[in-house]
């Protein structure tokens, strides 16, 4: 099962009001006329949107940008639901527009690397992350450096991913994803005492709150022939998620003898 390393990001967005296409005919005071209805409706979606009203929502910013078609925050959150929804062009066809609108718009480029991910285009996802791992203002330089990797380890590039990897811990050690990260790649390296070292950080970081390393934990264990040590991994994980995929997978391995 392909993993999605990824944050995706939704802010209080503010309403700014950007300018008006060129070329049109209308007077100062109708353009201020349009960008006002244009942030009414994108208010309104907004409203709908916390309330998971999802198709007014939808309504609300179709009619924002009809009234002000550079309205970046209505493209991003148009964008937002759509990868929500799985309708991923769309999503990337609205993030783009937002950041065509706004070139810094840093959350939308995250999420449209985000969706390259998601539909498993790891070259577009690693060049969207390494332009944010290269933005000196993006506030979170280690989940670029953490997504870039995993487009490369995902590319079978297995030293550079690495070097990511190793980043993201030196910029935030208290990440334990990127710890999990490394853990999969010495692995797939065929360096096992690595991978479980990894493993076992990523634990001691997120002690109650990650399950993915004890599942690779068991199933390096088990493999082993260490099959109490793996049901214990497999037990906390099946615990941690009793609900999720992951932890099905888990209740799965304890059948397993």
């Amino acid at each position: 099962m392909q993993r999605k390393r990824f944050v995706i990001l939704i802010t209080v967005l503010s309403l700014v009001g950007p300018g008006i296409l060129p070329g049109c005919a209308t007077s100062g005071s109708e353009k201020n006329d349009g960008v006002r209805d244009a942030e009414w409706h994108y208010k309104m979606a907004s409203g709908y949107f916390d309330n998971h009203q999802i198709y007014p929502a939808i309504r609300s910013l179709n009619k924002a940008l009809e009234m002000d078609p550079e309205m970046a925050e209505a493209h991003f959150l148009l964008g937002f639901i759509y990868s929500g929804r799985r309708e991923y062009s769309k999503a990337i066809q609205h993030y783009k527009e937002a950041l065509s609108i706004k070139p810094n718009y840093f959350t939308a480029k995250n999420n449209l690397g985000s969706v390259y991910l998601s539909m498993e285009r790891w070259e577009d996802a690693q060049e969207i992350f390494q332009s944010l791992v290269e933005e000196p203002m993006y506030p979170t330089p280690e989940m670029a450096h953490n997504n870039v990797g995993w487009a490369l380890y995902n590319q079978r590039e297995y030293d550079k991913a690495l070097e990511h990897f190793k980043m993201a811990v030196f910029l935030k050690p208290q990440m334990c994803l990127a710890y999990n990260n490394i853990g999969l790649t010495h692995k797939a390296m065929d360096s096992l005492s690595k991978a479980i070292d990894h493993f076992e950080k990523a634990l001691k970081k997120c002690p109650n709150n990650y399950a993915e390393p004890h599942f690779r934990l068991g199933k390096i264990m088990q493999q082993r022939g260490n099959y109490a040590e793996a049901q214990r991994h497999f037990e906390r994980c099946s615990e941690m998620l009793p609900d999720a995929n992951l932890g099905e997978r888990c209740r799965q391995y304890l059948k397993v003898r």
